[in-house]
């Protein structure tokens, strides 16, 4: 089915390289790793890895509520930074009626502070004692903290916080979250039902809990490493808009779960690619820059690999990879996938990469001529299969 090409008018991000797009931007044009060993005692008892963790945040920096603040974590102040720099300075945002504004998000699971549940358990010793923790413990825990678990929370907050009352959801918990809250924000726009919508995706928060889910769920990262940080874009109706505003547009999107009868994960991500190209009535030959998921899996990679040398057959785009940078953001990967890309497409030449990833693309030691990028894929592999391409251009 066609899609129709909406503009992406602004974006905003919180990285391991600072707050903004150009800190993140010159991070990857200099090929600096933001990854590094952690040594948090927390995280003892599992195997070694690197992380990129972001800088904390002040709440109340960002517009948050004194009193709401102190229920909300990372997660959330990284979404409300991302987003406070996004509608900064834009009119258009507060001109608006609160109900032509959508809000969606992918966002990553949420886990409870380390001190949080400390009163509770503070005459323990060897072990919880369990009759203090029911007697007397539990009163010292906030009656709304079991709320502070639901990733919607943070979203909440956001939404509150600058009264947008649009058509919203929240999708949970991977990189195929926030590639399903860009397809439904454009959606917004398209069917009219919104005059502007922000996409967003945010990361987890590492922690001890955080290792243990991707141990659970079989995403480790064999390579690289783990990664915090939130991205949004907004996405506004083509009629209404200043031209020169625009960073790109989005031109299709496509899902595929992968099954095994047909024909396993490397033909999930085959199809959703071919999926996003046809929505923009687009051939792989299109294809200037290609966005690869990158996991650092050798199955995953693998299957990335064969896609997409079925996919573009001997048509070689450049090529662009963010995790051996920022490490896996899981919910915010896309998001930060879509806001780099667009960055290269406007700059006319990606990052360097290495042409030796698989083969997939070519040497960007040299960098393209300005303007030869047109139209950038970028591929996302998620939890439980589920592959996804997105679409983006220079033009519509």
């Amino acid at each position: 089915m066609k899609f129709t090409p909406v503009p992406i008018t602004g974006a905003g991000l919180v990285t391991a390289a600072g707050r903004g797009v150009e800190p993140a931007w010159e991070a990857l044009c200099a090929g600096r790793s933001l990854l590094a060993l952690d040594t948090d005692p927390e995280l003892t008892g599992f195997p070694p890895i690197e992380t990129a963790r972001c800088a904390r945040i002040d709440p109340e920096s960002v517009g948050a509520d004194r009193r709401a603040a102190r229920t909300m974590g990372h997660h959330t102040h990284m979404l409300l930074a991302a987003v406070h720099d996004l509608v900064t300075g834009t009119p258009a945002v507060s001109e608006m009626e609160e109900e032509e504004i959508a809000f969606f998000a992918g966002m990553d699971s949420v886990d409870p502070g380390k001190d949080d549940l400390l009163g509770a358990v503070r005459d323990s010793r060897d072990r919880v004692d369990l009759v203090h923790f029911f007697s007397e413990g539990m009163d010292t825990i906030p009656p709304l903290w079991p709320l502070s678990m639901v990733n919607a929370i943070g979203f909440s907050q956001a939404a509150i916080q600058h009264r947008w009352r649009g058509e919203n959801a929240v999708f949970s918990a991977g990189p195929e979250a926030a590639a399903r809250a860009a397809c439904e924000a454009a959606d917004s726009i398209g069917t009219g039902k919104a005059r502007l919508a922000l996409c967003a995706g945010v990361s987890g928060v590492v922690s001890a809990r955080m290792l243990a889910r991707a141990q659970r769920r079989g995403v480790w990262p064999q390579a690289g490493g783990l990664g915090e940080g939130a991205g949004v874009i907004r996405i506004e109706k083509p009629e209404e808009i200043d031209r020169s505003k625009i960073l790109g547009w989005l031109k299709g999107y496509s899902s595929v779960r992968a099954l095994k009868k047909r024909g396993g994960l490397a033909r999930a991500v085959q199809t959703s690619a071919e999926g996003a190209l046809a929505s923009a009535a687009l051939t792989p030959d299109k294809v200037d820059l290609l966005v690869i998921y990158g996991e650092g899996d050798s199955r995953a990679d693998g299957a990335e690999a064969q896609a997409i040398h079925a996919l573009l057959g001997g048509h070689k785009p450049w090529g662009l990879a963010t995790k051996g940078v920022f490490g896996h953001l899981w919910g915010g990967s896309t998001v930060l996938d879509l806001i780099m890309a667009m960055k290269a497409l406007a700059v006319g030449a990606p990052p360097p990469t290495s042409a030796a990833e698989g083969g997939l693309f070519r040497d960007a030691a040299g960098g393209p001529g300005r303007d030869e990028l047109e139209n950038a894929l970028v591929l996302l592999q998620g939890f439980d299969g589920v592959c996804a391409a997105l679409l983006v251009g220079k033009n519509a």
